[in-house]
Order: C-alpha cells, then structure tokens, then sequence
C-alpha cells in the first residue's frame, strides 16, 4: 500500500511539472509575440492571414526560443486549425 501511495505522488508531481512547464512555455510564447508587435496591425484582418503571421513570425526565431514556446506554437496551430486556415 505504501508502495502504491509512492508511486502516485510521483506521478502527481510529474503531472504538475508538465503543466507547470507548458504554463510557461504558453505564458512566454504570446509574451513575446505580444512585444514583438509585428501581429498588432493584423487584429481586424481575417484570422488566416494573422496566422500566417504568426507562422512566419515563430519560424523567424532561432532555433533555443522555439523550443522554449512550443506549447503557445501547439495551441496556435490548433486554433488555425480549428477555424480552418489548416
């Protein structure tokens, strides 16, 4: 039993490390895409277009920033996604 109770604080904490991570990674992505202003001009055009802004944008970056956003990158892409600019 005790053995059981280990094991799922363990995966307790690892559960909260990985959210506490994205939560950062997500914070920090649309931080910097906040202060970058390139997408402030967009926000009256069509969503494909800021989208495709944000696209260029994140591919402009090397290659140490991308990885510290990839989770604003994920749901960016799933919100394209998701309103059928694919």
């Amino acid at each position: 039993m005790q053995y059981l109770m280990i094991l799922l604080v363990m995966a307790g904490v690892f559960v909260l490390m990985v959210a506490a991570v994205l939560g950062v990674s997500y914070g920090l992505g649309a931080l910097l895409r906040s202060r970058s202003g390139a997408g402030s001009d967009l926000s009256t055009a069509d969503p494909c277009a800021r989208f495709q802004a944000d696209r260029d944008w994140y591919e402009g970056l090397p290659i140490w920033q991308r990885s510290l956003i990839t989770a604003w990158w994920l749901v960016n892409r799933y919100l394209c996604t998701a309103q059928g600019c694919g």
